[in-house]
């Protein structure tokens, strides 16, 4: 494309479900930022949790965890068919795609080497360069192949799992401490996340290649299968709020109600057994691996109902709110990190590994409401989200004001 969507070309539907993926990502992303690596896969690592934040984790395991990245990966899917369907001139649409993901790429890595290792950026970038030929399958195969890739990392969990006794003690070790670290170790992280940026650079980068060199393609494989789901429900015309109400309501419900079961029971166990190995990192999270899909499949639903339904009532409003959030993902998922770089890292309030869970989750709605307003606010001004400006000028290999104002101020 060689001109940003104007406001009449854009679908909202899709603005709006994006809004709600990155605000959800949020509140699983917090711990990431406000915690040792460990704590991301093991609530456990630092000793017990108090009753108040053992019910924050489960919520969060149940409600957020794995559902809203899910989310953000099949619209990143659904957009990359978007856009090509969008230019006419296929050799075009392919070099300015891969153009787009190469500069995602190094986007990514900035973030990633620069402030925080939890960047998915550099993940789409590289997903975005592999399933790009796929755009033009069937449904049908868009649907196998997505739902094949996200067996792959059940399968590698089982292997995992069956050669557990089979591995040295030395192996097993290793792996022990890997989800459950040393306390010395998780201190000495802890001492150089409250240091400087200097001081914590070589924790960041070497948490960040340990991530890229053993996790990255693992969760390739995840991240190209919602993908391929992402392409196939764009084709379907569900993304796009275009079936019947009675279709995303019965389906939102089902989806949520279904989808929280699962995840619940997955919860439940790992909140009643603790960290069991090798059953704690491998087959503990079938529950909400395949629970996560069926859940996002109902909070999908439910934003494509909440669009249809939409108009001079709440849910407008809601809508006209999560849509710019949407619209500038780019610009808000850097300003999270940000954000939460400046609380919890020694450069801005020095607050890593000091607070509860239950009071990230207050930190969590602060930032949402932040970007819920600032992302309206910005985008009746402007035409486009700041990074997205720069994203888009750096595609097309040439610059247009990144704060371009809109044509009419009107509100």
């Amino acid at each position: 494309m060689n001109q940003p969507l104007s406001p009449a070309n854009r679908i909202l539907s899709l603005d709006a479900l994006r809004g709600v993926a990155l605000l959800g990502i949020l509140m699983m992303n917090i711990i990431a930022f406000a915690y040792p690596r460990a704590l991301y896969d093991n609530p456990f690592a630092l000793g017990p949790l108090t009753a108040v934040n053992a019910w924050q984790w489960f919520l969060a395991e149940v409600l957020f965890a794995e559902k809203f990245y899910a989310l953000f990966a099949a619209l990143f899917g659904a957009g990359i068919a978007m856009m090509a369907e969008r230019q006419p001139d296929p050799v075009k649409a392919k070099q300015v795609h891969y153009r787009r993901m190469f500069w995602l790429l190094l986007i990514g890595l900035l973030h990633a080497y620069g402030l925080w290792w939890g960047d998915i950026l550099v993940t789409y970038a590289i997903g975005g360069m592999l399933i790009f030929k796929c755009r033009n399958w069937s449904v049908k195969k868009l649907l196998g192949y997505g739902l094949f890739l996200q067996s792959i990392l059940i399968l590698l969990l089982l292997l995992v799992y069956y050669s557990w006794a089979g591995m040295s003690d030395g192996e097993q070790l290793e792996i022990i401490e890997s989800i459950s670290p040393p306390l010395a170790q998780l201190q000495q992280e802890i001492a150089a996340y409250q240091g400087n940026w200097w001081q914590r650079a070589a924790m960041r980068v070497d948490t960040t290649l340990d991530f890229h060199v053993n996790a990255l393609i693992a969760v390739e494989f995840r991240m190209c299968g919602l993908m391929l789901i992402g392409m196939a429900l764009y084709k379907l015309g569900i993304l796009t709020a275009s079936r019947s109400l009675k279709f995303y309501w019965i389906n939102g419900l089902l989806g949520a109600f279904i989808g929280t079961l699962i995840c619940g029971a997955g919860a439940a166990l790992i909140k009643q057994t603790g960290v069991v190995f090798p059953d704690f990192m491998s087959i503990y999270r079938f529950p909400n691996y395949c629970g996560a899909l069926v859940l996002a499949w109902g909070y999908l639903c439910l934003v494509m109902w909440l669009v249809k339904v939409a108009g001079n009532n709440w849910q407008g409003a809601v809508v006209n709110y999560l849509a710019p959030v949407g619209q500038m993902a780019l610009t808000n998922y850097l300003l999270q990190t940000v954000l939460c770089c400046f609380i919890f890292y020694g450069w801005g309030m020095g607050l890593f590994g000091e607070l509860q869970r239950s009071l990230l989750t207050l930190i969590v709605i602060a930032i949402w409401v932040v970007q819920l307003g600032f992302s309206r606010w910005w985008l009746k001004r402007f035409n486009s989200g700041p990074m997205e400006r720069v994203w888009r000028n750096l595609t097309q290999r040439r610059w247009q004001p990144v704060l371009q104002r809109r044509a009419t101020q009107a509100v």
